[in-house]
């Protein structure tokens, strides 16, 4: 799936930006790694995994992290409005939050696992939430695919 959205992302002369808490770093290196992503579709990324970055680089409401935690849908939604400012030229900024391993926010109804990813495209915002399980790097190969997934997805749409 990663591959597929690759090549769509290239032949479609289209660019990607990561803004990553969870996943930090993941996404942006798995974008990365096929032919010619680097200089084609893939502009960069920023790791945000300390609320200090959300709140002083992203400029992410205090109270927002505050009223709904670091690994909400609401922060990461406001990460990828904010990442669109950063990565202006980007055609998708992607960003994520979640719960990777244990501590955080997690809660019985937000549990280790839990991730959100926000995607602007169009100047629009797409939000997906998953549950995934297995170790640390399986979450991560998972969500990876996830958000390729999403990616194609809005691609096909529009």
């Amino acid at each position: 799936m990663l591959k597929q959205c690759c090549d769509a992302l290239e032949q479609r002369n289209l660019t990607v930006a990561f803004i990553e808490s969870a996943s930090s770093g993941y996404l942006c290196s798995q974008f990365s790694i096929y032919k010619n992503s680097g200089a084609d579709i893939l502009l960069g990324g920023l790791i945000s995994y300390d609320p200090s970055i959300k709140r002083e680089i992203l400029k992410v409401s205090p109270k927002l992290i505050e009223q709904y935690t670091a690994e909400s849908q609401e922060v990461t939604e406001a990460m990828a409005k904010q990442g669109k400012l950063l990565f202006s030229h980007a055609n998708f900024v992607v960003a994520c939050t979640g719960l990777l391993k244990p501590g955080g926010s997690a809660t019985i109804e937000k549990p280790e696992g839990t991730f959100y990813i926000s995607i602007y495209y169009n100047y629009q915002i797409f939000n997906y939430d998953y549950s995934i399980s297995g170790t640390p790097l399986d979450r991560l190969n998972i969500l990876t695919e996830h958000v390729a997934e999403n990616i194609l997805t809005l691609l096909n749409a529009g």
